[in-house]
């Protein structure tokens, strides 16, 4: 049996704002890729049917710039 939380990887989670080049940080979420910790993201901290599709595709997943300790 494999614990997939051995591959999964912290990522910063921000929805970006028209102008910015990196948006508001709205938190941290672990995940295997960028897309499924956007996927965790919003379904742990947004009603999942009430986001918008404008929304949605505003919040994006992303490595840290610098580690954590």
């Amino acid at each position: 049996m494999v614990f997939h939380g051995d591959y999964e990887v912290e990522f910063e989670i921000y929805e970006s704002r028209e102008g910015e080049v990196r948006g508001e940080l709205l938190g941290h979420m672990a995940g295997i890729d960028a897309y499924d910790a956007k996927t965790r993201w919003v379904e742990n901290y947004e009603i999942s049917d009430e986001i918008s599709d404008e929304r949605y595709h505003q919040i994006y997943a992303m490595f840290p710039t610098k580690e954590w300790k």
